[in-house]
């Protein structure tokens, strides 16, 4: 069935409001990646720590560990107040 009208224009501005996610999600794998390459993945940025198996599977960009990102989100709250 071919698009006409109001059903393409929903789905072109759909198209572009979904863009800016995919390209998040496509930086985040090249990243990933690199830091797959580099031996790095897997490590906290902060600490140093592993970053724990659950966290990684749950979130596989995670470049925190789950104490880091807790740390980094109370900063976050109390900026805000």
């Amino acid at each position: 069935e071919i698009l006409t009208g109001d059903a393409l224009t929903l789905v072109a501005k759909l198209h572009r409001a979904f863009e800016p996610r995919r390209r998040q999600l496509l930086d985040a794998r090249v990243t990933r990646q690199a830091r797959i390459d580099a031996g790095e993945y897997g490590y906290c940025d902060s600490c140093g720590v592993e970053i724990g198996l659950k966290r990684l599977e749950a979130r596989p960009t995670a470049t925190l560990c789950i104490d880091c990102k807790e740390l980094e989100e109370r900063r976050e709250k109390q900026i805000a107040k």
